[in-house]
């Protein structure tokens, strides 16, 4: 229960953080909305598949970026405002305290993605539909879930950084290229296509592709053949949660390290 009770209170705190800092709306709102704005007009005059490798991508690209976002800036800000000390002091882990923060900028993640859908279906009047809403939000929510799992490895090493900044700048876009959000990965250099199929977001993506009615095979075709759009869409579901219990385990071991280290070291604060 204080876990739990820690973790909501960094829910509340990154929420009214969030929405009392205009500056977080450019790079965790706006700029999907602009990649996404832009990839529509240029498939303007294509239909089906491109048009929904540009909606749905920029809608994951919303949702990666907010993740990320809080698993950087938030460790970031603190070190800034010279708290980093004293949240480490508390006797709740890190780790949970970065989740409340995560599962905040995952809602805003799930807000964006929902609004570029709207967005493009009722203002762009793009081709998007989906075949089985079920599967397509079950999709949804599981790659959501192993984004912020993602997010909280990457939170760990920014702990003991003062350019955490820099790193969530610099880890942005190659998730987005690396998944292939706005095209097939198959189109990847070939040592690429291991690095992609590692990262549990690119199989969540394919799935969430496949459960609203396009299912392409650039995921599978080279790596693990080609599977009919129901075995492949289990199989997707299976390799993100597997993915996702994964990079929560490493979080947390990386966490008890990284928390001996600064207790050990004792200089956090400098920046």
């Amino acid at each position: 229960m204080p876990r739990m009770r820690a973790v909501k209170a960094a829910f509340e705190h990154q929420a009214r953080h969030f929405l009392s800092d205009p500056g977080w709306l450019i790079p965790n709102i706006i700029l999907p909305f602009v990649i996404t704005l832009v990839a529509l007009m240029l498939y303007s005059s294509n239909e089906g598949p491109i048009v929904m490798y540009a909606v749905l991508g920029g809608g994951m690209m919303g949702m990666w970026g907010n993740t990320l976002y809080a698993s950087g800036y938030s460790i970031q800000s603190e070190r800034w405002w010279g708290t980093l000390e004293s949240i480490l002091a508390v006797p709740t882990p890190l780790i949970w305290i970065i989740a409340g923060r995560t599962i905040w900028n995952a809602l805003i993640g799930i807000v964006n993605g929902v609004a570029i859908l709207v967005v493009a279906v009722f203002v762009l009047h793009a081709p998007v539909t989906v075949a089985d809403l079920p599967m397509f939000l079950l999709a949804f929510l599981i790659t959501l879930l192993s984004l912020a799992a993602l997010g909280l490895v990457f939170s760990s090493a920014f702990v003991l950084t003062r350019q955490a900044g820099v790193l969530t700048n610099g880890l942005e876009f190659p998730i987005y290229v690396a998944t292939g959000c706005m095209y097939p990965i198959a189109i990847l250099p070939f040592w690429a296509g291991p690095l992609s199929l590692s990262l549990a977001p690119s199989w969540g993506i394919d799935a969430i592709r496949i459960a609203a009615g396009y299912n392409p095979q650039g995921l599978w075709d080279g790596f693990v053949g080609t599977l009919d759009p129901g075995s492949a869409f289990m199989v997707d579901i299976a390799v993100v949660i597997i993915m996702a219990l994964a990079y929560l385990v490493i979080a947390f071991n990386l966490f008890r390290v990284v928390d001996r280290r600064a207790r050990i070291d004792g200089n956090l604060g400098r920046i």
